[in-house]
């Protein structure tokens, strides 16, 4: 009898063990969006946005990456960033680009809709005017009509208008997505996903077209 209750002790308690596992791998529960950046057509790059959820807190690393020669000119682009969320409310942000040789670093700190920031080759600014780096992996950066700069944090005023849903071809299929128009100091189209996530975004630079288009969205589908 001991033998037989020690034993669905120990089952118990290993049960119990697995249940805590598998309510921490919720917890912590992570996400990647890989994106190819193309111009004119052709692969110059990537960029990697890594979300990482905590119970209601989340955190967003960002790493771009990109090189391509016009001519006899080089191009290269080299930009990390670190987002901290508490819920839908960014809390700070930290960035480090390397833009063609010219190098920023900065850190914005957010409270109560108002937010400073300070950092190498960027002017130091307070502002309540709620607004987001140009981070454009979340659908709700379209509701903003206040953002900056995530290389040198220049600020931006800009309007987004909801185009429609359309089926948007990634990696060869057909994937439902709402389009929106950025205009005013930024100009973009962008597609998001069913989940809220980017999909992909398209914008000139220096007369070239660039695609910003996610390689992994297969799950979104159908």
């Amino acid at each position: 009898m001991r033998k037989s209750v020690l034993k669905r002790t120990v089952s118990a308690a290993i049960a119990g063990l697995f249940a805590q596992c598998a309510v921490l791998s919720t917890a912590y529960a992570g996400e990647i969006l890989n994106f190819r950046v193309l111009k004119d057509g052709e692969p110059i790059g990537y960029e990697k946005v890594e979300i990482t959820q905590t119970a209601n807190k989340r955190t967003v690393t960002v790493e771009t990456l990109t090189d391509v020669r016009v001519l006899f000119l080089q191009f290269h682009y080299d930009h990390q960033r670190t987002e901290h969320w508490d819920g839908d409310a960014l809390i700070s942000v930290d960035t480090t680009t390397n833009d063609d040789g010219t190098h920023y670093t900065y850190q914005a700190s957010y409270q109560d809709g108002c937010y400073q920031l300070a950092g190498k080759g960027v002017g130091k600014r307070d502002a309540c005017n709620g607004a987001w780096p140009l981070t454009l992996w979340l659908e709700d950066v379209t509701g903003k009509a206040n953002l900056y700069s995530v290389i040198d944090a220049e600020p931006y005023a800009v309007q987004t208008i909801k185009v429609g849903t359309e089926n948007l071809m990634v990696e060869n299929r057909e994937t439902p997505a709402t389009h929106y128009v950025m205009s005013g100091d930024v100009e973009r189209d962008l597609w998001y996903g069913t989940d809220g996530k980017l999909l992909k975004t398209s914008f000139k630079r220096k007369g070239y077209d660039i695609d910003f288009i996610r390689v992994d969205a297969i799950a979104l589908q159908h």
